[in-house]
C-alpha cells in the first residue's frame, strides 16, 4: 500500500491576505485555490487534545498531505462542505509528509 493511496480526501488550499480599512481595522480575506490537493484528514483523539499546548486547545482535526504541497499556518482548507483554518504545520523529520493541525471555522 502506497502513501498516495491513503490520501482519500481532496481539499483546496486558500491563501490568507490581510488589509486595513479606513478606520484602521484589519480584515482577513482568503484567495480561493484553484487546484485540488490529495490529503487525509481526521478528528484528533481526546488524549491528543489534552497533550497540545495552550495555544492549540481549539485544534480538533489533523490533515496529512504530501511534503510538496504548499500548506502554511493561517491558510484556509476547504473540502467543499467544511472550512478549516491551519493552526500549525509540522514537517515529518524524513521530509516525507506534512501534518497540519486544523480548527473548524
Amino acid at each position: 500500500m502506497s502513501y498516495d493511496s491513503l490520501l482519500i480526501h481532496s481539499v483546496y488550499l486558500n491563501s490568507e491576505a490581510s488589509s486595513q480599512n479606513d478606520l484602521g481595522e484589519w480584515t482577513v480575506t482568503y484567495t480561493q485555490g484553484t487546484t485540488a490537493y490529495d490529503c487525509r484528514y481526521s478528528p484528533i483523539k481526546a488524549e491528543e487534545v489534552t497533550q497540545l499546548p495552550g495555544d492549540y486547545n481549539d485544534v480538533r482535526y489533523k490533515c496529512f498531505c504530501k511534503s510538496s504541497n504548499t500548506i502554511t499556518r493561517g491558510m484556509k482548507v476547504s473540502d467543499g462542505n467544511h472550512d478549516y483554518r491551519v493552526k500549525e504545520v509540522i514537517i515529518d523529520s524524513s521530509g516525507h509528509h506534512k501534518t497540519a493541525y486544523l480548527v473548524m471555522l
